[in-house]
């Protein structure tokens, strides 16, 4: 007997597994605080106009993550010990680039006048307005100077860039959560599974 959908999404409310909520975290705890922070920066990364577009995304992907993992587990005969090793692998190296990304292209601006540091994004290419009149400016010099702003942004650096930036910063974002959330799901459904092949076992009384 295969695992149904209802008894596969039925074993994540199994107490073993309600780490399986952990790539969900973020997200919620980011609709509870969702002015920029320095809390708020490790929730999400800054995306400036297209925060909650992306944000809903994120959300959605996850979702789907769950469902392509229990379709891919009934295709399958039997789920390989070494699909979780890959995950992990892959979860590891998506960190690794958001790491890469978060260090020349997310900066932490202070606004004096509402006491916060606000991060965000910036793309890899100045404009030309911007090497004109900052030719020798850090990012960090230019953002402290324009504000942390997003019109200001986009007329220091290119519209491409930024969005090339904003991109990479959420595919690997929210592939970081869609590999863990598929190792938590490969686990329920073979907990599902191991729990339906027991009770079939059993003698009727």
């Amino acid at each position: 007997m295969k695992v149904t959908i209802w008894q596969y999404y039925k074993s994540f409310l199994d107490l073993k597994l309600l780490f399986a909520g952990v790539p969900f975290l973020p997200l919620l705890l980011h609709l509870c605080v969702p002015d920029s922070t320095t809390f708020a920066e490790y929730l999400y990364p800054p995306l400036g106009d297209v925060q909650r577009l992306a944000f809903a995304a994120t959300f959605g992907f996850l979702l789907l993550t769950t469902f392509v993992v229990f379709t891919c587990c009934r295709l399958a005969r039997k789920v390989h010990t070494s699909a979780s090793a890959l995950l992990m692998v892959g979860a590891a190296v998506c960190v690794c680039a958001l790491i890469a990304l978060y260090v020349p292209y997310v900066r932490r601006v202070p606004v004096p006048s509402i006491n916060l540091e606000v991060p965000v994004s910036i793309g890899y290419q100045r404009t030309d307005f911007a090497l004109q009149t900052y030719q020798h400016w850090s990012d960090w010099e230019m953002l402290h100077d324009r504000g942390p702003w997003e019109e200001q942004i986009q007329k220091l650096w290119t519209q491409q860039s930024i969005i090339v930036v904003r991109v990479l910063l959420w595919f690997f974002y929210t592939m970081t959560l869609a590999c863990f959330l598929s190792i938590v799901s490969i686990a329920a459904y073979q907990h599902t599974a191991e729990e339906d092949q027991n009770e079939s076992k059993r003698p009727a009384r």
